[in-house]
C-alpha cells in the first residue's frame, strides 16, 4: 500500500504518481492551473479506492462542496511526474477535508489543494452523516 505513517504529526499520507503529458503544459510551458485540479481528483479516487479496500467497504456516495488551491511554484517541461500525498485534515459527522500536495521529482511543492467532500444521501440528494 502506498501509505506513510508520519508519527510527528499523527497523519498517514497516501502518495500516487502520476505522469505528466504533453497537453498538461499551457503556452507558457508551465502545467496549466485547471491540471492540477485533476491530479487532485485522479488521487483522491485512487486514496478513497485503496484506503476503502484495506477496510474492505465500499466507496460511500459523496460530493466535494468546496476547494482552494495555492500554486507556490510552477511544474515546468523538465518533469516526467508528479507525486500527489492525499491525507485526511478532518472529518466530520456530514463532511472531511482532504490535503493534497502535489510535488516535484525534487520533492519541492508546487501546490496544495483544500477539498471539502460531504456525504450525500443518493435517494434524496441531500448531505447524510457518515455512516
Amino acid at each position: 500500500m502506498p501509505f506513510i505513517d508520519n508519527d510527528a504529526t499523527g497523519t498517514r499520507w497516501h502518495t500516487c504518481h502520476r505522469e505528466l503529458r504533453w497537453s498538461d503544459f499551457d503556452q507558457y510551458q508551465h502545467v496549466n492551473n485547471a491540471k492540477y485540479l485533476e491530479f487532485g481528483q485522479d488521487a483522491r479516487m485512487v486514496f478513497l479506492k485503496d484506503v476503502l479496500m484495506e477496510m474492505d467497504i465500499a466507496v460511500p456516495p459523496f460530493f466535494v462542496r468546496y476547494t482552494t488551491i495555492d500554486y507556490p511554484r510552477p511544474l515546468s517541461p523538465g518533469e516526467a511526474e508528479v507525486a500527489v500525498s492525499s491525507f485526511f485534515t478532518k472529518v466530520g459527522r456530514k463532511s472531511c477535508t482532504m490535503r493534497q500536495q502535489v510535488r516535484d521529482s525534487l520533492g519541492q511543492v508546487a501546490c496544495t489543494i483544500d477539498t471539502v467532500m460531504v456525504g450525500i444521501d443518493m435517494m434524496t440528494g441531500k448531505s447524510r452523516e457518515w455512516t
